[in-house]
C-alpha cells in the first residue's frame, strides 16, 4: 500500500510564513513523518518564488485543488492513498495523523476528514478509488473537499472526532496567519513541541494566550437614524449621541493600524451609518488602510446612493460587504416592523445592490427573529432569495432587557463559553466612549475614552473582564451573567 504526503502550499504564502521560531517547516517534514511515509510532494502554486521551489520533490500547479489536480496527482504518484497537509503548520501532531489513517484505512473509507480538529492539526486523506469513480472532466470544479462534503452521501466518508473540543476558540495553528502565530508562540513558550492534547490544555488553562488584538471594531458614526424599528434600542438612551467627529474616526483607525494585525471595520452603532455628511470620505479613507481586511455597512437601505456604489465599484470598494435590514417583503410587512412606509425605495436600493453578488457575496438582507416576523418567515425567503440575495437570520438582542423581548425562541447553548466579544471586539460610540462591551450601550461601564486614550491602552484595560469571564466569574456591571450574546460572534 503506497502512502503519500502532500504538503499543500496555499496562494501568497512566503518563506516567512513558512517560518516559525525561526524553524523553516517544510525542512522538517520528511523526519516529522518518516514513520508513516518516506513519499512527500510539495504542491506550489505559480506564484511562490521561496526555497521549496528548488526542492526536488516539489511540484508547481497550475491549478487549485480540484478533480483535475487530484486525478493528475494520483495518476503520476501511483499511490493507494493521499494524506493532505497545509504546509504551514508548525504545530501538526503526527500521531493524529497516524490515527486518522488507521481509522481511513480499517474501513476501506474514500475520504476522511475531521470537523472538531482546528487546522494545523488534522488533514484530509484520499482515496485512489475516489478518484477512480470521479467523472473525467477538463473543466474547474470546486475543490475535491468541497465536492465530497456537498455530496456526502454519495462517498465513503469518514469523519475523525478527537476531544477536546476547542472550536470556540477559532484558532487555526497555521503559522501564515500572523494573528494564530502570534497564540502558537505563546504556547511554544509553555511547551515547544505540543501535541493536540497538551495544545488544548494550554489554550483552556492560560486565557491570555488567545488574548492578541481587536479583530473587530464597531464604530458608531452616527446616533441618528430616520425609521423607528419596534426592536431598535435607541429611544432607551439615556442620552441622544450625535455624529462622530471624522478627527475621532481617523484616529480610531490609526490606533488600529498600531496593533499591526488584519481587521475587520463595522459602521453600525444605535444610528444609520449613511446619514453621517462624511460617509463617503470616511469611507475613501477606510479602504485605503491597508490593515483593514472587511468593512461592513449596516444599513436600513433607504440612504444607499449613486457614491456608495461608486466606491463599491472601485478596486479597494471590493473589502465592502453591506448589511440591509430590512423585515419585510412588502410595504405591509415592512411597515410593522421599520415605522416607516418605505419599503418600495429600499426594494429599489436593494436591487441596485444586486450586481454585487454576481461573483462574490458581498450583500446580505437581514430580517430579525421575532414574533412579528414568524408568521412570514417562509415568504420573505421566497421573496429575496429568489433575488440572489443572501439571508441573515438575526438573534434579537435586549441588551440585557433593556427593550422588550420579541424573541419566539431561545437557541442558546447549554455549555457556556467564553465570551467572544470581549476576546476580540471594540465598540466605540459616537462621542468616542468605550463600554467594556456592546451589550452596555448606554457605557455605564466605560472602560476608555477615545479621544483622549489610545486603543491599545483601551483594549488592554478589558482583559480583566475576560479573564473573569473566562473563569465563570461574570461581573454585575454590565450583567453578564444574564447575558445571551456571549456564544454569537462576528464576520
Amino acid at each position: 500500500m503506497k502512502i503519500v504526503i502532500l504538503a499543500y502550499l496555499e496562494e501568497q504564502i512566503t518563506d516567512n510564513d513558512l517560518t516559525f521560531k525561526e524553524i523553516f517547516i517544510p525542512e522538517n517534514f520528511s523526519k516529522k513523518y518518516s514513520d508513516i511515509t518516506d513519499s512527500i510532494i510539495f504542491s506550489i502554486p505559480k506564484s511562490y518564488e521561496g526555497a521549496i521551489k528548488n526542492y526536488k520533490n516539489s511540484e508547481t500547479r497550475t491549478e487549485e485543488d480540484d478533480v483535475v489536480f487530484w486525478k493528475n496527482i494520483f495518476n503520476t504518484t501511483k499511490a493507494d492513498h493521499i494524506i493532505k497537509i497545509l504546509a504551514d503548520t508548525p504545530f501538526a501532531d503526527v500521531n493524529i495523523i497516524k490515527e486518522m489513517l488507521a481509522l481511513h484505512t480499517d474501513t476501506f473509507a474514500e475520504f476522511t476528514y475531521s470537523e472538531n480538529l482546528p487546522q494545523g492539526f488534522a488533514c484530509e486523506i484520499i482515496s485512489s478509488e475516489l478518484i477512480s469513480i470521479l467523472p473525467n472532466t477538463t473543466e474547474k470544479t470546486l475543490s475535491l473537499s468541497q465536492v465530497v462534503k456537498s455530496n456526502i452521501n454519495q462517498f465513503d466518508v469518514e469523519l475523525f472526532y478527537k476531544d477536546p473540543d476547542i472550536r470556540n476558540k477559532r484558532i487555526s495553528f497555521r503559522s501564515s496567519i500572523l494573528r494564530d502565530k502570534l497564540i502558537m508562540e505563546k504556547i511554544y513558550a509553555i511547551n515547544n513541541n505540543p501535541t493536540y492534547t497538551e495544545t488544548a490544555e494550554i489554550v483552556q488553562s492560560n486565557p491570555d494566550i488567545c488574548f492578541i488584538a481587536p479583530s473587530y471594531i464597531e464604530i458608531e458614526l452616527t446616533g441618528n437614524c430616520n425609521q423607528q424599528c419596534i426592536f431598535c434600542y435607541r429611544d432607551k438612551l439615556s442620552s441622544k449621541r450625535e455624529h462622530m467627529s471624522p478627527v475621532l474616526y481617523k484616529k480610531l483607525l490609526g490606533d488600529m493600524n498600531k496593533f499591526n494585525l488584519p481587521y475587520t471595520v463595522c459602521l453600525g452603532g444605535s444610528g444609520e451609518p449613511l446619514l453621517h455628511e462624511n460617509v463617503n470620505d470616511l469611507l475613501k479613507f477606510t479602504l485605503a488602510q491597508p490593515q483593514i481586511e472587511r468593512v461592513i455597512i449596516e444599513t436600513n437601505g433607504v440612504h444607499i446612493d449613486n457614491k456608495l456604489i461608486e466606491i463599491m465599484e472601485s478596486t479597494e470598494g471590493s473589502k465592502i460587504s453591506v448589511i440591509v435590514n430590512i423585515n419585510g417583503y412588502n410595504n405591509e410587512t415592512y411597515l410593522k416592523i421599520h415605522g416607516q412606509d418605505e419599503f418600495d425605495k429600499v426594494l429599489f436600493n436593494i436591487q441596485r445592490l444586486a450586481k454585487f453578488n454576481e461573483h462574490s457575496k458581498r450583500v446580505y438582507l437581514q430580517i430579525m427573529k421575532i414574533n412579528e416576523t414568524e408568521e412570514y418567515l417562509d415568504s420573505f425567503y421566497d421573496f429575496w432569495e429568489d433575488k440572489n440575495f443572501s439571508i441573515i437570520l438575526q438573534k434579537q438582542n435586549t441588551y440585557l432587557g433593556l427593550i422588550e423581548d420579541r424573541r419566539y425562541s431561545d437557541l442558546t447553548p447549554i455549555d457556556r463559553t467564553p465570551c467572544w466579544h470581549l476576546l476580540r471586539d471594540v465598540f466605540v460610540l459616537a462621542n468616542g466612549q468605550i463600554p467594556v462591551c456592546k451589550q452596555d450601550v448606554n457605557c455605564r461601564s466605560q472602560i476608555g475614552n477615545a479621544n483622549e486614550e489610545s486603543l491599545q491602552d483601551i483594549f488592554s484595560k478589558t482583559y480583566s473582564a475576560f479573564e473573569q469571564n473566562f473563569k465563570c466569574n461574570y461581573s454585575k456591571e454590565p450583567n453578564c451573567a444574564d447575558c445571551d450574546e456571549w456564544y454569537t460572534f462576528n464576520f
